[in-house]
């Protein structure tokens, strides 16, 4: 194969078989070739969207165990149920906001603005690994709800920034043209 196309010596085939033979790999050199950017972008783009929804479906399964964050964070001598309400709506308020940015983070993705931004997807699939982990343990060791917020700056509001700037950029470069 010389360029995509194939060479077929005339002396020992004919040219009946040159011209099949082109006929059929000239479908492979007519189409585009990728460039660099569809490369990488192919390349991120998958874990991206796989490690965001991973880091969702933590966070909903943290809702449902929530109670033992809750109970993890309460002091060890008691606590009133004053306490208690409190570190609940804490615990509340962490996990709405993180699934809040991650799903506005994904719908972003969707729409298209930062799908060949390779810098904010190589960040934000970095973060929402790290984020998917820490929140993993989180939910199997019962931890307490500072580990919640470490956690949910980190890897839901950084990205969530990265991604916010990115998108404004990206806006106001095309609505200069």
């Amino acid at each position: 194969l010389s360029n995509s196309k194939a060479v077929v010596s005339t002396q020992s085939t004919g040219p009946k078989v040159q011209k099949v033979v082109t006929f059929l790999f000239s479908s492979y050199s007519s189409a585009p070739q990728p460039t660099v950017a569809m490369v990488i972008a192919e390349t991120i783009l998958p874990p991206r969207f796989l490690s965001l929804i991973t880091q969702i479906i933590i966070t909903m399964n943290l809702f449902w165990f929530q109670d033992q964050t809750v109970r993890a964070s309460l002091p060890l001598g008691g606590s009133t149920a004053e306490t208690q309400s409190a570190k609940e709506t804490e615990v509340l308020v962490a996990l709405s906001l993180g699934i809040s940015i991650n799903i506005l983070e994904l719908i972003s993705l969707f729409v298209g603005y930062t799908i060949f931004s390779h810098g904010t997807g190589m960040f934000s699939t970095a973060c929402h690994v790290a984020g998917s982990i820490t929140l993993a343990f989180v939910l199997l060791e019962s931890l307490s709800v500072t580990t919640l917020w470490y956690s949910f700056a980190l890897t839901c509001v950084l990205p969530g920034l990265v991604e916010l700037t990115t998108v404004i950029v990206i806006a106001r470069i095309q609505g200069g043209r």
